[in-house]
């Protein structure tokens, strides 16, 4: 184990934990003494690996505290202590470190206290506890991600109805991409439409947006889809590589398609007319207009 770990290394640790049974107490004293001995080698990792282990052998919480929690100051930090008390069957330590860590730090690395604290207060039956939590991390770093949670965790408690709007209102005030999402993804395609087209004042509604919110309007009003698609073909232009021209083809294709519904395929064609005028100086992309049938 020890040659494993200190100079044969491959893709996974040996965990003295799980091969301890094997090892017995003779075996066991023979590694420690010699995980002792390289203490001051060149392998810190190696080192630390095995020393965090043994710690959690020992049951040696003091020792796992200053081993994974370090400082103290980023979020990690306390997710790993967090994640030792679990692995020591200590749930109220985990909790309350995951707790402290909220408070106490900062980033997107916090998400993951909060997952980590939601998920032992649901598991021990506090669902209100665990949906107070979840409205905390919303409201304190709003996205599409922390309003799904929110809604998860309401529904256990049958009070999502009530906190819907509340949520909505939080999502769009900090990240309104993110609202545009949220109503797409519970079929509010009109309200997503107009909260994206209500000229976006200090964000983008970025290309994925545009690609799901066409899908959506080419349903009922395929001309608008239309113009979303060729919009998303000149976005396409500003780079002249294969990938873009490859990217603007299909987006002319599902252009196509919508103003085949629309009865607008007159209007298309000017507009590819105008694009391939525009664009003649690109011969790879006129070819690749060719093939695909955009004459």
């Amino acid at each position: 184990m020890v040659k494993f770990c200190f100079m044969d290394q491959d893709f996974f640790e040996v965990d003295p934990v799980r091969y301890a049974p094997a090892l017995a107490d003779k075996g066991l004293a023979v590694y420690r003494r010699e995980v002792a001995a390289r203490s001051e080698g060149a392998d810190r990792y190696a080192f630390r690996y095995a020393a965090e282990r043994l710690a959690i052998l020992d049951r040696d919480v003091s020792a796992l505290v200053e081993m994974l929690g370090g400082d103290l100051t980023s979020p990690y930090q306390f997710q790993r202590v967090a994640e030792a008390m679990l692995e020591l069957d200590l749930p109220d330590d985990a909790l309350r470190w995951a707790l402290d860590g909220i408070e106490r730090t900062s980033g997107w690395q916090v998400d993951k206290l909060y997952d980590l604290a939601a998920g032992l207060l649901a598991g021990r039956g506090d669902v209100i506890g665990a949906l107070r939590l979840r409205r905390e991390q919303h409201d304190r770093m709003p996205s599409a991600t922390t309003y799904a949670l929110v809604r998860s965790a309401a529904d256990t408690t049958g009070g999502w109805e009530t906190l819907r709007a509340e949520a909505r209102a939080v999502l769009g005030a900090r990240d309104p991409g993110g609202l545009v999402d949220v109503l797409l993804a519970d079929g509010e395609s009109e309200a997503a439409w107009t909260l994206a087209t209500t000229d976006p004042v200090g964000w983008e509604v970025g290309e994925h947006r545009w690609k799901r919110l066409a899908e959506a309007r080419a349903v009922t009003h395929p001309a608008d889809a239309m113009v979303v698609w060729f919009r998303l073909v000149d976005d396409a232009l500003t780079t002249a590589d294969k990938r873009s021209y490859q990217a603007a083809v299909r987006y002319l294709k599902a252009a196509k398609k919508a103003a085949a519904a629309a009865d607008a395929m007159v209007e298309f064609e000017v507009r590819v007319a105008g694009l391939r005028e525009t664009h003649r100086r690109r011969p790879s992309l006129i070819a690749m207009l060719d093939k695909a049938g955009f004459a």
